[in-house]
């Protein structure tokens, strides 16, 4: 039996970095597309150049990882109560009233991709030890040295995609990715991994680029979680207990500022602006229950587009938009109470890690769908994954000492 969960580890955890490995395939001819002249007129939000079944490949590991974890607990007849507990929730809460209410299959299906990072955190809980991280985050280093080669090409060579800036050169620079934001996401979570999972001699190789690499995408959103991390990162111990107040006071002074950081004008009211009132649109107009489950996915609406699909599509330019399409009204306001008291938890055990992973994505989530992603849906569910197995492990050997103590004064 332990020999059977060895090897299903092993093949997990090979399956995670292999495609780890082969990220920058997966936007290879965007990432092409903006730094040749050749691509200006083909390359736009709402359609693919990569190849669908090379961008499949990525959904096609997450599948096998999946399917090896579920034969191991076949196989075992095992399965973690945690596991049990948050597939329970999945399957009653999310996937079985979805399926009730919809009845366009690839609609329904594009909400089970757009979930497919908490399916697959069920199935790692238990796979993900320090030493796999440690090896994603030498992988992170050598994928950021690549992209950052990238950025520094598309800055000096490209037509500028997304305009040029004063001195006529490219402004938006997202390296091995098409959207700059995910580009950033990319850069912030190589920072995180660098200051816990990364060797200190590639830190110091990189520690200097990560900020202009963010920079590069004038992503608003970037830049602002840069500097909230490194507050964070560097904040003593005792005053965490404060970091709502400070992390208001820092907010205010980055909405004014971020025009001037970004290089960008009128990024508050033309970014930020139009994506709050997408999110009070789709709760104003939302359903209690999962209705609308894959209406506000990005796969929905690139099959739409590249099919001539009439799919009723929601627009949707954020995380929190997107759970209230996807989730309905009750299963959002949950998700949003769980991450408010795991914050308030986590500011008073002053855990420095587990504090910075909530806030890159609970940040990153205004302005991107982080559930589709990629790679920062994989990073979320491993970390997610390791960060729930050491909290349980935690709680029994804990429940152990306490019955142990209790025997011993019996």
């Amino acid at each position: 039996m332990t020999s059977t969960k060895s090897n299903s580890t092993k093949l997990i955890q090979k399956l995670i970095i292999i495609v780890l490995a082969i990220t920058p395939l997966f936007s290879l001819q965007e990432s092409l597309a903006l730094l040749l002249d050749s691509g200006k007129y083909v390359v736009n939000t709402s359609n693919v150049l990569t190849s669908v079944y090379i961008k499949g490949l990525k959904d096609l590991f997450f599948l096998l990882i999946i399917f090896t974890s579920f034969l191991m607990i076949l196989k075992t007849f095992s399965m973690k109560r945690i596991s049990a507990l948050l597939l329970g929730i999945i399957l009653v809460f999310i996937l079985l009233p979805a399926f009730y209410y919809q009845d366009d299959i690839l609609v329904y299906l594009s909400g089970v991709r757009w979930l497919m990072p908490f399916i697959l955190l069920v199935f790692l809980i238990g796979h993900i030890d320090e030493k796999l991280l440690n090896k994603i985050g030498t992988i992170l280093f050598y994928l950021f040295i690549l992209h950052f080669f990238v950025q520094l090409a598309q800055l000096l060579f490209s037509y500028g995609h997304f305009g040029l800036n004063r001195f006529g050169l490219s402004s938006r620079n997202p390296g091995l990715f098409y959207i700059p934001s995910t580009a950033a996401v990319f850069a912030i979570l190589v920072l995180f991994f660098s200051k816990f999972y990364m060797d200190n001699n590639l830190e110091k190789k990189i520690q200097l680029l990560i900020p202009i690499s963010v920079f590069l995408t004038a992503s608003g959103t970037g830049i602002g979680i840069y500097v909230i991390f490194m507050i964070i990162y560097y904040l003593k111990r005792n005053l965490l207990p404060f970091l709502p107040l400070f992390l208001i006071l820092v907010g205010g002074i980055l909405i004014l500022s971020l025009d001037f950081l970004s290089g960008r004008s009128g990024l508050v009211a033309h970014s930020l602006g139009p994506r709050l009132e997408i999110l009070i649109d789709v709760i104003l107009n939302g359903t209690f229950l999962p209705e609308g489950f894959g209406y506000g996915t990005a796969t929905a609406a690139l099959i739409s587009n590249k099919f001539d699909l009439s799919f009723a599509m929601i627009t949707t330019d954020s995380w929190y938009a997107s759970i209230f399409v996807n989730l309905g009204i009750i299963n959002s306001l949950i998700i949003l109470m769980s991450q408010i008291i795991i914050f308030i938890m986590l500011t008073r055990s002053k855990d420095k890690e587990k504090l910075l992973f909530l806030t890159i994505y609970s940040l990153f989530a205004l302005t991107t769908p982080i559930a589709e992603s990629y790679p920062a849906n994989l990073i979320f569910a491993c970390l997610l994954a390791h960060y729930i197995q050491l909290r349980t492990t935690c709680s029994l050997k804990a429940d152990d000492v306490k019955y142990k103590t209790l025997d011993q004064n019996q």
